[in-house]
């Protein structure tokens, strides 16, 4: 349908933050980094400001040269000018809103885009636990981010209206027209002076309340360790004081904001009130008609609402969003997502396998299917390092005899998928977990039935719940177990993946796994006998010392 929404969101290139970038730059790039929504956004803002700001030129001219000299024709002529403009602006005003609400939307998605692969991502391939600050991050500083997107379109049509009013100014008297050219600008930049110490005080309390909502976050999500360590007290004695912080923070810049307005409004009206003064005088002396003492009361009263919106709306959107940009900036340097591998080191479609373990080395050649039988702390030291291959781990990884750390994260994943032990699944239904990493819906069928998924996965459209609580354990590692195995990964490491699975069901994911593998390699690491029994070879480590 027309100007509705795509049932998917769209696909998206994340926003790159250079470590020299500053805040405003960061700003400039979101702002003009949706051209085909902003730009006819602000035409038609401009038609809408503008249409608003001609009304009292439309009246004083249908004054004097209607109802001045009482020609019926001429006063119907410009009665249908009046209905025309008000259509045009009416109509320009409902579309801009429109599109100002489209931008907005695909501002947040590209965001939360970007701030999601620095977080899942990150560039220096060092997988991190976030904390809870990045809740606030991708909720509060995105969405004040993402408002910024309308300071390419309503400020440059409030601009061009004051232009208009100052131009008809001009043509109706021009003292006054070189009054408010001269005047306004004066204005706009002294409320901008204003605005400083809120811009900076906005920065610190938008940090107190990230702080606050990550250390509930933290609290809520560690609630068992606190319960068991009874630690509830301490606890909450923390949240208290960070709560306290926040809140003097949120009164202090409310306490700014209000002054800022204020001080802004009475520049607003000692510059509308001369004006209105000098207009007046004109008219006593006789430079004036009525009609042009109508136009110019309306000319200055159109002015205001422009400057008050300039300085009480897009100023402090400004402020508010480079200090978001500066918290969004912290967090992807936190996840080390604007570093840039120097080279590109080339590697085989299916690469030779090396991993050097202190005593030990493991090598899976192209289609093989290696078991790695290891205690449980070695195994995940192994897992670990090839997860995150660039984490100075003492366990060294190569791709065809290339350290795996020269690859950047995003080339590394390419080649080498690696399933923890842990199981992580989404709210939603099976397939809702599968769907996103198959290659092809004949690879994902294949997985499902490897996985042995298919006694309680019949139907992929099945809820699996909150976590996948509606699943057994077993069930919930089949699950995990056939998403891995359905990304059709050249290398595919898997770890412990059927400790919760019956014998039975183990054995028949041990006779289908090398079937759904072929010509691809797996590495193995388990202690189940099923499972390294369908290998073709099986490496013995030493215990961790």
């Amino acid at each position: 349908m027309l100007w509705q929404a795509t049932a998917e969101p769209p696909d998206v290139r994340p926003f790159e933050a250079s470590a020299g970038d500053g805040p405003g730059r960061f700003v400039a790039r979101v702002i003009f980094s949706r051209p085909r929504v902003t730009v006819p956004a602000m035409l038609l803002a401009i038609v809408w400001q503008v249409g608003e700001s001609a009304v009292p030129v439309v009246m004083g001219v249908a004054i004097d040269r209607a109802l001045a000299t009482g020609d019926a024709g001429q006063l119907a002529t410009w009665i249908g000018v009046l209905v025309a403009l008000y259509v045009a602006l009416t109509g320009a005003a409902r579309l801009t809103n429109r599109l100002n609400a489209r931008a907005i939307q695909l501002l947040q998605h590209r965001l939360r885009v970007t701030l999601s692969t620095g977080v899942l991502h990150p560039g220096d391939g060092l997988a991190r636990a976030p904390d809870g600050g990045v809740v606030s991050v991708m909720t509060n500083d995105v969405a004040r981010l993402a408002n910024a997107g309308l300071l390419v379109v309503l400020p440059i049509a409030r601009i061009a209206a004051i232009g208009f009013i100052g131009a008809s100014l001009l043509v109706t008297h021009w003292p006054l027209g070189v009054v408010a050219l001269l005047g306004a600008p004066v204005a706009v930049w002294s409320m901008g002076m204003l605005s400083g110490r809120l811009s900076r005080d906005t920065r610190e309390y938008q940090d107190l309340l990230a702080g606050t909502v990550g250390r509930a976050a933290d609290l809520v999500a560690g609630y068992r360790v606190i319960k068991g360590v009874r630690a509830e007290a301490e606890a909450t004695r923390r949240y208290r004081q960070a709560s306290r912080e926040t809140l003097a923070g949120a009164e202090r810049n409310a306490g700014l904001l209000g002054r800022f307005l204020m001080a802004s409004g009475m520049v607003n009206g000692v510059f509308v009130a001369a004006v209105t003064g000098l207009a007046g005088w004109f008219t006593v002396k006789g430079q004036l008609s009525i009609g042009g003492l109508i136009t110019t009361v309306g000319l200055i009263q159109a002015l205001l609402p422009q400057m008050q919106a300039i300085a009480s709306v897009s100023i402090p959107n400004l402020a508010n969003s480079r200090a978001s940009a500066a918290r969004i900036r912290d967090a992807l340097r936190g996840t080390g997502s604007t570093e840039r591998a120097t080279s590109t080191p080339e590697v085989s479609p299916v690469p030779v396998l090396d991993v050097s373990v202190p005593g030990a080395s493991i090598r899976v050649k192209p289609g093989e299917l290696v078991g790695v039988r290891a205690d449980d702390r070695t195994a995940a030291h192994v897992a670990d390092a090839l997860l995150n291959p660039r984490a100075g781990n003492i366990i060294e990884v190569r791709l065809d005899e290339r350290p795996a750390h020269e690859l950047t994260s995003p080339q590394y994943r390419t080649l080498v998928t690696v399933a923890p032990h842990r199981v992580t699944l989404f709210s939603g239904t099976v397939r809702d977990n599968l769907a996103p990493s198959a290659s092809t819906p004949e690879l994902l069928e294949a997985a499902v039935k490897a996985a042995a998924c298919e006694d309680f996965a019949a139907d992929l459209d099945g809820p699996v719940g909150e976590g996948g609580n509606r699943l057994s354990g077993g069930q919930r590692q089949r699950v995990a177990l056939a998403r891995a195995l359905s990304t059709g990964a050249p290398l595919l490491v898997l770890h412990d993946p059927t400790t919760a699975v019956d014998p039975v069901t183990e054995q028949r994911i041990a006779e289908r796994l090398r079937g759904v593998r072929a010509n691809r390699s797996t590495l193995l690491l388990t202690s189940s006998p099923a499972l390294l029994g369908c290998c073709d070879r099986v490496v013995d480590l030493p215990a961790a010392s």
